[in-house]
């Protein structure tokens, strides 16, 4: 009777999980300051600590080191919170802390296909209800300025969020893990395009998280029969493009944070500003973007490599751009707009040094092929993630730091999985 009302609580949470995970996949920004990410993180980590006794630990070196990051920004919380107060620290410290739900992720080891199916479900419907948000705000220009909750308008969605949302839809239709009708699959395609122009136009870091992780996919797999299928596909992407782009010009939403909006010209001098040596063929607005992050970044690095931080870092609850002295124009800035150096200047080069090592066992299926495309397809899609976060503020909030950490539980436990699956063929060829 008991398991009964536990595996009932479990897959209520595993809904409530999803239900949640859509929201921010749908919204992103404009619901951020809602916490439900924060909510749904403190009961499942209470229903973890519920059902500890057949709690399933997935041991591996890359778990061993996010307990490390855990248990070190735990000691960092205990000797922030009197120096700079508990809302400032404890705000700082979900740098590491959305890690937790790898460990939720855990809950559902034994039937963990059912969440990844549930979150793939999402995506058949993200660029139906992306390209709908893109034309309501088109349609009623008010519809831009409509704050619910928090300091943002409820239809704000960061671009390079979206860019990766993107690349885990396509990859996702592509691996057939999307369970939709031909005909949505075909819609889904066109409109993928469409909304990657309005992504490619706002936001550097996010053409990049899309089209680099795509290249390596296809790359990797292009010896396949599935590889050579999809590159047979690409001579259609011109044309998916040419047809998306009297939709894409007749999108009428300004970034006014940073001046862009949507057009050939400013899709033409982004792609310019990656590539170009000249800086005179990019925007003061574009080179004003990157001179203020390398310069804060020069700072991190010299402080901490160079410099009196090597060991600890400045800690938790401090903040960094008036600590830094960077003069961004806003001071509620906390973070470098790159969550390696905010790991790097917050904690110190021995835990930077960690964290690299982490991504390299993390992202292995890279580099030595497993023949599990699973593998491949999870390792991209946290590379997506972690592209937008070399560029942006993204994984220290709850927009894009839960869907990474649980995409990470989701990877772990299908390397598990696979190595099991190896072990036990192992023990048969040597019988």
């Amino acid at each position: 009777m008991e398991a009964s009302s536990t595996n009932r609580l479990k897959e209520i949470y595993l809904n409530l999980l999803v239900v949640v995970y859509a929201v921010y996949c749908y919204f992103n920004k404009g619901i951020a300051y809602t916490y439900l990410a924060e909510f749904t993180w403190l009961l499942g980590l209470l229903i973890l600590l519920k059902n500890i006794r057949d709690y399933a630990f997935v041991w591996r070196k890359e778990t061993i080191l996010i307990v490390f990051f855990l248990l070190i920004t735990l000691v960092y919380l205990v000797i922030g919170i009197p120096a700079f107060g508990l809302k400032d620290t404890i705000r700082d410290s979900f740098v590491i802390n959305y890690a937790w739900y790898v460990f939720i992720a855990f809950l559902f080891v034994g039937n963990y296909h059912v969440l990844e199916q549930k979150i793939a479900k999402v995506y058949a419907y993200f660029p139906v209800i992306m390209t709908m948000s893109f034309l309501l705000r088109t349609v009623f220009p008010e519809l831009n300025n409509f704050i619910l909750i928090g300091n943002y308008p409820l239809l704000a969605y960061k671009n390079g969020d979206m860019a990766v949302h993107l690349f885990i839809c396509l990859i996702f239709m592509l691996s057939n893990k999307v369970n939709a009708s031909p005909r949505l699959l075909q819609l889904n395609y066109f409109l993928v395009g469409y909304l990657l122009l309005i992504s490619a136009t706002y936001s550097r870091g996010g053409m990049l998280s899309f089209l680099l992780p795509m290249a390596i996919y296809i790359f990797s797999i292009r010896k396949t029969v599935q590889g050579k299928r999809y590159l047979g596909y690409l001579k259609y992407a011109p044309i998916v493009l040419i047809i998306a782009l009297p939709l894409y010009l007749s999108t009428k939403v300004e970034d006014k944070a940073q001046g862009r909006k949507i057009g050939i010209e400013q899709l033409q001098e982004n792609v310019t500003s990656i590539v170009a040596q000249d800086s005179r063929k990019v925007s003061k607005t574009l080179n004003d973007n990157v001179v203020w992050r390398l310069t804060w970044w020069t700072k991190i690095i010299d402080y901490t490599f160079a410099g009196p931080y090597f060991w600890q870092g400045k800690g938790l609850g401090v903040n960094l751009s008036v600590s830094d002295e960077v003069n961004v124009g806003d001071d509620s800035l906390r973070s470098p707009h790159n969550y390696s150096l905010t790991l790097l200047a917050r904690y110190g080069v021995p835990f930077f040094v960690l964290w690299i090592i982490y991504l390299f066992l993390l992202w292995r299926p890279l580099f030595k092929p497993t023949g599990n495309p699973d593998l491949l397809i999870y390792s991209l899609i946290l590379v997506s993630f972690f592209i937008n976060a070399s560029f942006d503020v993204t994984l220290e909030g709850p927009v894009t730091g839960m869907p990474f950490w649980l995409f990470t539980g989701l990877l772990l436990m299908k390397k598990a999985e696979n190595d099991s699956l190896h072990a036990s063929h192992h023990s048969i060829n040597m019988a």
